[in-house]
């Protein structure tokens, strides 16, 4: 039997995950309003406390050189009190569940402080050591992954929803030209310490948080109320992707939150996730600078898929290191 494998829930069992869900939406909206609150009080002094080029900078950054700085504490600010605190919050007082295990280790194996005291050991604990080989395998699939999914980005761009809803399309399209042109004047880097900033708030922070939201949480009580590890991967994958609301980079964005599923389901390890989401955040945001400062010719905001023969070697690879990762973390099951 699977590690993950569970025996099917009862009515009552489905009624508490349905709640413990509903629970922890409220927990992660509570910690985003207390995060614009934190981060508005933390963006006064640099504006002079003036409220009104506040409410302008945040409307309109193009309009202030403060705006900048105050959208990547907001980001910060939200990604630490709603992506992060508040799904930990829900993980210790609603599921009673120690912080202790998710804590990532290298070396050898450990008994969980979960395991320890004879209780059901959580998904989201970190039962078996991080592998530097692993994580090696990880990072050269996310690469494959990123010209293997060029083709999907194109083909997304170019849907025509004004089948399903004119009213529909004309949103979508106004909302994902204003999001791209958000996301590109903050990924617009000047200096390196600018960079390194970026990373952590683009790369590290939502890297960790939407991880432990969707993957860490979300998607084994989803496999708890659907009895199908499959399809609360895709579940989860689904909702991480409407989340954005770009739903010209919708199915791109599928993809890789099912990816993201898989990769801590078949690990048993959400940190490989994280790494993952991290690589995918954190490349772009290089390759974006060294673009930017005229290093590099590949530009990361192009939405034409690569040449073919790439894709297809893209994909021919990333398969193989997808096999290579779930025999390497299978054996490494077995080892423990």
């Amino acid at each position: 039997m699977d590690l993950l494998e569970e025996p099917e829930p009862t009515v009552v069992q489905k009624t508490n995950i349905v709640s413990s869900l509903l629970i922890l939406v409220g927990f992660v909206l509570l910690g985003l309003f207390l995060g614009q609150i934190i981060a508005f009080i933390g963006i006064l002094p640099l504006f002079d406390y003036d409220f009104q080029n506040i409410q302008q900078a945040l409307t309109n950054p193009m309009s202030s050189p403060q705006a900048k700085s105050a959208l990547l504490i907001l980001q910060a600010a939200t990604s630490i009190f709603g992506f992060i605190i508040a799904p930990l919050l829900h993980y210790r007082l609603i599921d009673r569940q120690l912080l202790a295990p998710l804590i990532p280790y290298f070396g050898s194996a450990r008994l969980s402080p979960v395991q320890s005291a004879d209780k059901e050991v959580s998904p989201l604990a970190v039962r078996f050591p991080i592998s530097v080989a692993v994580l090696g395998v990880v990072f050269l699939l996310m690469i494959a992954f990123m010209f293997a999914n060029s083709v999907v980005i194109e083909w997304n761009m170019n849907l025509d929803f004004s089948g399903i809803s004119p009213a529909f399309e004309e949103w979508a399209k106004a909302k994902e030209g204003e999001l791209k042109e958000l996301t590109e004047y903050l990924t617009r880097f000047e200096t390196m310490p600018g960079l390194l900033i970026g990373l952590v708030v683009i790369a590290v922070l939502p890297a960790v948080g939407e991880e432990l939201l969707f993957r860490g949480l979300v998607q084994p009580k989803l496999h708890k109320l659907v009895g199908n590890h499959h399809l609360a991967i895709w579940l989860a994958a689904f909702l991480f992707s409407a989340i954005h609301l770009q739903f010209y980079g919708f199915f791109p964005r599928l993809l890789l939150g099912a990816l993201f599923g898989y990769l801590f389901y078949w690990s048993g390890n959400l940190w490989y996730a994280i790494f993952a989401h991290f690589v995918n955040n954190g490349f772009t945001l290089l390759m974006l600078y060294l673009y930017q400062q005229e290093i590099s010719d590949i530009d990361m905001e192009a939405t034409e898929s690569v040449a073919w023969p790439i894709v297809l070697a893209a994909t021919v690879a990333g398969a193989f290191l997808l096999y290579q990762f779930r025999q390497m973390t299978r054996l490494k099951r077995l080892d423990e």
